[in-house]
């Protein structure tokens, strides 16, 4: 998504940068929150891992292929007293290992931040469902088996938090990222439903819309895929990318990323919602220089779907247990 707005220059992300790196590991107590992150071998994922630990969280990192190819992300996580383990949000089974290994480790999770994603792009009408399922399986579907593999024990224990990474383009759509936006409004609506659905066991729901072009490796990984995608057509289709070259140049530019813009703004975002009092958190949160327009979509958003509520009667069964 292009951005043409002025920004903040550099300055901000060098003195965060010089921050994080000299920022010391910190001990584990057996009386901190339990933050456990998915997505954490770059990004996102990895800065707010390394800001929650900064600020006394005991963190539990998850990536897939810690062994391997994230060996040295986990290796430097692992360096500043950070747990970390090795789920595929994309398969059950390891979902249900990696949880049951961090529960192991830490008797408990506060917090489930849902950050792992993926951008698949492409014309809708063109590239294979499974292009287009990927992006839906990672972040929708992938989120939700996160959420009902660590939801038991919030349940039993009267509390926990969902922190539900979405995007801007949960809101806008953006041609050529059909099936990205798709899988972040799928997940927007889960996450809603979740929030009325489990508020009567204590558990709150904030959704996180990043709304900018932050650099993180989401951007090259996703040309990545289409190319892959699109080397691997067959052959009858290929000329079909030359009816597209347009749209896939404009798409090529949008996948850019914003070197003006600081991700570490997001983890602080994120730890902010934490720090927050029980009861007081917003549904969602915006960071970003795209925020007045997706907060203007919020607004209309939720003042429909509160009244829905009110008249279906719900109102009382969807408010938040703090007993």
């Amino acid at each position: 998504m292009t951005n043409t707005i002025s920004r903040r220059g550099m300055l901000l992300a060098a003195s965060a940068f010089a921050i994080l790196t000299a920022a010391p590991s910190l001990a584990q107590t057996s009386d901190q929150p339990v933050a456990l992150i998915t997505g954490t071998s770059s990004g996102f994922g990895r800065l707010m891992a390394e800001t929650f630990a900064r600020n006394k969280l005991r963190v539990i990192a998850t990536m897939r292929d810690a062994s391997g190819r994230n060996a040295k992300p986990a290796e430097e996580l692992r360096a500043l007293n950070i747990d970390v383990i090795e789920i595929d949000v994309t398969e059950q089974a390891s979902v249900d290992r990696g949880v049951a290994e961090a529960l192991a480790l830490a008797g408990h999770i506060d917090i489930l931040v849902n950050n792992a994603g993926v951008v698949v792009p492409g014309p809708a009408a063109l590239f294979p469902a499974t292009a287009f399922d990927a992006n839906i399986e990672t972040n929708s579907i992938g989120a939700l088996r996160m959420f009902r593999a660590v939801a038991p024990q919030m349940r039993e224990r009267k509390q926990g938090y969902l922190i539900q990474f979405s995007s801007a383009l949960g809101r806008i759509l953006d041609p050529m990222l059909g099936g990205y936006c798709a899988s972040k409004l799928t997940a927007e609506a889960a996450a809603d439903a979740l929030a009325y659905e489990e508020a009567m066991f204590g558990i709150e729901v904030t959704i996180v819309q990043p709304a900018g072009a932050y650099p993180t490796q989401l951007q090259a990984n996703a040309l990545r895929y289409f190319d892959e995608m699109a080397a691997n057509l067959p052959e009858s289709e290929k000329p079909l990318l030359t009816q597209f070259a347009q749209h896939i140049d404009h798409m090529r530019k949008g996948l850019v990323p914003d070197a003006t813009l600081n991700p570490q703004e997001i983890a602080d975002a994120v730890h902010g919602l934490i720090a927050l009092e029980r009861g007081r958190r917003p549904r969602r949160l915006v960071v970003g220089p795209f925020k007045e327009t997706v907060d203007t979509l919020n607004r209309a958003h939720d003042e429909v779907q509160s009244f829905l509520i009110e008249q279906s009667g719900l109102a009382e069964l969807t408010k938040l247990g703090l007993s």
